[in-house]
C-alpha cells in the first residue's frame, strides 16, 4: 500500500512540475510579446534573453508562433517553425530569419522582416 501511495505522490509532483513549467513559459511569452507588440511587419525575439534557441515570431504585433533550433533527422541542426497553439513543426530552415519568414507565409502574411 505504501508503494502505491508513493507512486501517486510522485505523479502528483510530476503534474505540479508540468503546470509550473507551462505557467513559466506563458509568463515569459507574455513579456516578449509585449515587447514585440508595436513592431510593424515581421519580427522575432528570443523567448529567453540569454539563449537564441527559441524565438517568438509576430507580424504587426500578432503572435504567429515560434521558431526553434533543433535536430532534424538526417540534417545538421536547423531551425524549425511551429504555428501558435500547435505542437507540430511545419518546416526546417537554415536560419531563424528564414524560418520566421516561412512561418509568416504559412499564416498568410508577407515575409519581409522589419524587427
Amino acid at each position: 500500500m505504501a508503494a502505491i501511495m508513493d507512486e501517486d505522490a510522485v505523479e502528483v509532483i510530476r503534474e505540479a512540475e508540468r503546470i509550473v513549467w507551462a505557467v513559466g513559459w506563458r509568463l515569459q511569452e507574455e513579456v516578449v510579446l509585449d515587447r514585440l507588440a508595436g513592431i510593424k511587419g515581421l519580427a522575432l525575439a528570443r523567448l529567453e534573453p540569454r539563449s537564441e534557441v527559441i524565438q517568438l515570431v509576430t507580424y504587426d504585433g500578432e503572435h504567429l508562433g515560434h521558431v526553434r533550433r533543433g535536430p532534424v533527422p538526417g540534417q545538421e541542426i536547423r531551425w524549425v517553425t511551429v504555428v501558435k497553439d500547435q505542437a507540430r513543426r511545419i518546416g526546417a530552415y537554415s536560419s531563424a530569419a528564414a524560418a520566421a519568414a516561412a512561418l509568416a507565409r504559412a499564416c498568410g502574411k508577407r515575409a519581409e522582416r522589419t524587427g
